[in-house]
């Protein structure tokens, strides 16, 4: 077996970036650090926050932070966590609209990345949720403070954004901002564009429970090329994989549906200014739909950017 995977591996004509991008599960980087413990230091990790510590301490971390009173520790961890609390997001119907922690990243990354986070939804929020997620993506300049891009297209010189989030709930859906986005009014305005669309591997949100979210994002190199894609995946289970020349579907209006007796998907041009790439990250929660005086409020932990597939959190089968 060992011999044909080799054969595969150095043929020429064997499209390398495919190998790469349909191999990243079998071997996820959480199964080195049970718990998460250390995770911080694998070479291949570019960012974690496990928000152990108090506000003050996780604030500093974050360049922009929204409604600080409005943000606290809680003592709910996933399962599997070794740690003590999450951080718990928070709005008040009538009186905010919710809270943020804003994190620029300088020089930026330029190359494929995997985010990777736990989050749970409370059912009193059904039916309120607008953006609780957490996004990433860059803006040209890098700028240290969150910058609203909602209703307007393209600007692929300028922004990109990528986030996987509650879509006309229970339903989780990408929710995507980039050069080449499709409008829902013939190009008078753009929201973010949605893959998934009730497809066989869709996923749906679980009320009160903790959900792991891990996103794989393959920025398009040149700049020009229309070689960039999005693999996501819930609970370790793969929810979607667009890229160019898959899946088939088609698009309508600002969703794409997919159709294996469709067309091939054209691939992503997240970025046409090469020196656009990710540097931002947003943990978000935005609810601007609570009745008066109701408050809502949406949970993360354990969030890890790699440069390799990460996975859930693993526990350590001797200690159990």
């Amino acid at each position: 077996m060992k011999y044909i995977y080799l054969l595969i591996l150095f043929n020429p004509l064997f499209h390398s970036s495919l190998l790469w991008e349909n191999k990243l599960e079998t071997d996820p980087l959480s199964q080195q650090y049970p718990y998460d413990i250390g995770i911080e230091k694998d070479p291949n990790v570019l960012f974690t926050e496990q928000f152990e510590d108090d506000t003050a301490g996780i604030f500093s971390r974050y360049d922009d932070v929204k409604n600080r009173k409005g943000i606290y520790t809680d003592p709910d961890v996933p399962k599997g966590s070794n740690g003590k609390q999450s951080i718990r997001l928070t709005n008040t119907g009538g009186k905010n609209d919710g809270a943020h922690l804003y994190k620029m990243i300088q020089p930026g990354w330029d190359d494929s990345l995997f985010i990777r986070y736990y989050v749970k939804y409370p059912a009193i929020s059904n039916g309120y949720i607008h953006h609780e997620a957490v996004k990433i993506g860059g803006n040209y300049p890098a700028i240290p403070y969150h910058m609203g891009q909602a209703g307007t297209c393209g600007q692929g010189d300028k922004r990109f954004s990528i986030s996987y989030e509650p879509n006309n709930e229970p339903e989780m859906d990408a929710y995507l901002y980039w050069g080449e986005m499709r409008s829902w009014n013939n190009g008078n305005s753009c929201y973010g564009n949605t893959l998934v669309n009730k497809s066989s591997t869709a996923q749906d949100l679980k009320w009160d429970e903790w959900i792991c979210i891990e996103i794989m994002i393959k920025l398009n190199k040149p700049a020009t090329a229309r070689n960039g894609s999005i693999r996501i995946w819930q609970d370790g289970k793969e929810v979607g994989h667009w890229g160019a020349g898959f899946p088939k579907g088609r698009w309508v209006k600002d969703r794409w549906i997919n159709d294996p007796s469709g067309q091939p998907f054209e691939g992503f041009q997240w970025r046409s200014n090469p020196l656009l790439n990710f540097n931002f990250l947003r943990i978000e929660h935005y609810d601007s739909k609570s009745p008066v005086g109701e408050n809502h409020y949406t949970k993360y932990d354990h969030l890890v950017v790699a440069k390799r597939y990460i996975g859930p959190i693993a526990e350590d089968n001797h200690r159990k």
